[in-house]
């Protein structure tokens, strides 16, 4: 009987490089290697059944990041994370494996966490001056071309915290922010992805955001 699970990871280091087809290829082959009994699909090209919360931009690292197995056959959960993680490369390490109901983490995700490190100290009030904004308008890219595009919607949070700024942004497939426009607004200039962490993602449950 096929089960559901979701798997907690961390994308660090060199993988940061690797482009998301290429990183669900090492994802898929890290998979194979370790021995779970993952489910396939149908048709001339099977492929295993998985699927990502949310692509994450090149260039940046995830200290939580989701995805979605389908299991053939049932398995601890301790044993799902031992085995992947003695299988995985350097910088991939799946933290948590649970089973899961309903929709799939890409159609729930609503909001992402991310940690921005500045290159240089920023204005003490620069989150304060965005989040009073009532509007900010913006060329965004669409699936149409590029739009002027109020963003100021898709902020849902900003703070600042030591040496990081906190960017609780709009992420999924209904509302989304790449999160280096709102960095560079905060930065006065286009940071670099390095210094950006998707940190967690969210799903709305009763009017607040809960980690996935």
């Amino acid at each position: 009987m096929n089960e559901n699970i979701r798997l907690r990871f961390s994308k660090q280091g060199a993988l940061k490089f690797i482009g998301h087809l290429d990183f669900q290829r090492v994802f898929q082959q890290t998979i194979c290697r370790a021995g779970l009994p993952v489910a396939y699909s149908q048709g001339f090209n099977p492929h295993i059944l998985l699927s990502f919360a949310l692509p994450l931009p090149l260039g940046m690292t995830s200290i939580n990041d989701y995805t979605d197995i389908t299991l053939a056959s049932p398995m601890p959960e301790e044993e799902i994370i031992r085995l992947f993680n003695a299988a995985a490369p350097a910088g991939l390490a799946v933290h948590a494996a649970y089973s899961y109901e309903g929709k799939g983490a890409a159609a729930i995700t609503t909001a992402a966490r991310y940690e921005f490190t500045p290159a240089a100290p920023l204005p003490p009030d620069v989150c304060e001056k965005i989040m009073a904004m009532e509007s900010l308008v913006l060329p965004k890219k669409t699936k149409s071309g590029v739009k002027d595009t109020d963003i100021r919607p898709d902020i849902f949070a900003l703070t600042s915290q030591e040496d990081k700024i906190i960017m609780l942004l709009a992420a999924g497939s209904a509302r989304f922010i790449n999160p280096l426009i709102v960095a560079g607004q905060l930065a006065g200039h286009p940071p670099c992805p390095s210094t950006i962490s998707r940190a967690e993602l969210y799903k709305s449950s009763g009017g607040e955001f809960l980690p996935l």
